[in-house]
């Protein structure tokens, strides 16, 4: 899926889940950056009837290396009537030479409600 609005649909579980888009750079360390895009996991079912996803994957490639990153969303914030984001905040894994990390942030694209 691109980056942007994601639709609901059902997981091998029947339960109705969904995906949401981001995209942010990191933070410029060690003279460069890297850029973050992907699709969420799907939703993680918390108590409150609210929910969270996993933010996960690999950077893009600058001065010959990438980096992994894995960290879990926050809540769900409302948007227009309907829908709603997450925001979302780490440091990425030790890469490159010298060894260093990067900081990111950012907020999901919008994704339709469908917590019962």
């Amino acid at each position: 899926m691109a980056y942007g609005l994601q639709s609901s649909y059902s997981n091998p579980l029947g339960q109705i889940t969904h995906v949401h888009g981001y995209a942010n750079r990191t933070s410029v360390d060690e003279g460069h950056l890297h850029i973050m895009r992907g699709d969420t996991g799907h939703t993680i079912r918390v108590p409150g009837d609210d929910h969270v996803h996993r933010v996960f994957g690999v950077t893009s490639l600058a001065v010959g290396h990438r980096h992994f990153y894995a960290v879990v969303s926050g809540l769900e914030i409302p948007t227009s009537p309907g829908f709603h984001v997450h925001r979302y905040q780490g440091v990425v894994m030790v890469a490159g030479s010298p060894p260093h990390i990067h900081r990111f942030e950012g907020i999901t694209a919008p994704a339709p409600d469908d917590i019962p």
